[in-house]
């Protein structure tokens, strides 16, 4: 880990989590505030056999009211019974008597999914928890075609089978994904029939391609429109920026789409949404726009969540005291009472976000960056 600051230093410190747990455990995750509760992020290292136990090591600097939980496996179907969170403890060894569920490694296995689909679909994917469902990382083979459809098959990887959930797309895209809920792969079995062009919101149409125009209309004193979409698979990092016309309007162009979804923000992060009404109420669906029936869309968008404004002059405020580090290409600020900005040399806001206890920025380029905690500066190099 990195730790670079160019005003006052504090250092991370290595901390050690213990615990017992019962004898049939193969396994032992961790999931807290450390690894934003993710249950399959962390394994931790088994010292002993009689008991059984394990450990974790992590770097952090202030652990006051650090809370985590084990789980026995990558799921939180096999969480700890106890439903109360850990509280970290630099001198003490936790005691799990039971978790829901205990995960076997023999569950971990490759998996044949089949599927019959409706003639007219060109290409399917598949999505799930086992790549973080992402509606094109996985597309299927077609190896089938008949007056009943087409059959395709993917086989997968997958840690757990008891947990496997997925879902079809055909299209690259959510704006195709299937209309039921999910396929939990123990509880379906065979093949899956998705026989009706009604079974998936959209069927994508690679002779329906081209460029779709979206004309926004922003609240007054609206700076910036950016889109956030399937077009980039939902990611605030990639959204695109709309062009400012000289009526006030605003205009985006996004290329080679049959079909789309998204919505309107007044920059690139979530907390500056469109809104439905003054209180901040999220729109009831996404907004949805196709090629074939466009190409070009005028929409109005009635309030932000919050309005995005320009950072002012930054030598205006007062130095942060908090712990500022950097880490594997982003920047940590901890001891964050309500909102922490991240703003370039040039004075650009590159990440705007409203949090309490710990921040961790998006990957960044390296450079000088000024990050504004709770209205107070430190400038950061991040290597």
């Amino acid at each position: 880990m990195t730790l670079i600051l160019l005003t006052s230093l504090s250092f991370a410190q290595t901390r050690t989590i213990v615990v017992t747990v019962p004898d049939t455990t193969e396994v032992v995750y961790i999931a807290g505030v450390m690894n934003n509760w993710n249950t399959s992020a962390d394994t931790m290292t088994k010292t002993s056999d009689s008991p059984k136990m394990y450990s974790f090591e992590f770097e952090m600097a202030d652990t006051t009211g650090l809370k985590f939980k084990f789980l026995s496996g990558p799921d939180w179907k096999y969480q700890q019974v106890r439903s109360t969170d850990f509280v970290y403890t630099h001198d003490s060894v936790a005691v799990v008597d039971e978790f829901q569920a205990i995960y076997h490694k023999d569950q971990a296995d490759s998996v044949t999914i089949e599927v019959l689909v409706p003639a007219e679909v060109y290409e399917l994917n598949l999505t799930g928890n086992f790549n973080g469902w992402d509606p094109t990382a996985n597309p299927m083979e077609q190896v089938d075609s008949s007056a009943n459809g087409k059959e395709y098959v993917l086989k997968i990887f997958t840690i757990d089978t008891t947990t496997l959930a997925y879902k079809f797309v055909a299209g690259p895209g959510w704006p195709y994904e299937q209309k039921a809920g999910d396929f939990i792969y123990f509880t379906v079995g065979g093949i899956q029939v998705l026989d009706n062009v009604d079974d998936f919101k959209k069927i994508f149409d690679p002779n329906a391609v081209g460029d779709i125009t979206i004309n926004v209309t922003a609240p007054t004193g609206t700076d910036q429109v950016w889109l956030i979409g399937s077009f980039n698979n939902w990611e605030p990092a990639t959204a695109i920026q709309a062009t400012k016309n000289q009526d006030g309007t605003f205009t985006v162009v996004i290329q080679d789409v049959a079909d789309i979804e998204y919505k309107c923000y007044s920059f690139n992060d979530w907390i500056y949404e469109e809104a439905i009404d003054a209180t901040g109420t999220s729109l009831p669906n996404n907004r949805a726009a196709s090629f074939i029936t466009g190409p070009s869309f005028d929409v109005t968008v009635a309030f932000w969540k919050q309005q995005y404004e320009e950072p002012t002059a930054i030598n205006d405020y007062e130095t942060a005291k908090n712990l500022i580090y950097t880490r594997n290409g982003s920047i940590i600020v901890e001891g964050v009472v309500e909102k922490v900005s991240v703003i370039d040399v040039q004075g650009r806001m590159v990440q705007d976000a409203r949090v309490k206890g710990i921040f961790t920025s998006k990957h960044l380029n390296a450079g000088i960056y000024i990050i504004r905690v709770d209205g107070k500066t430190k400038k950061v190099l991040l290597p």
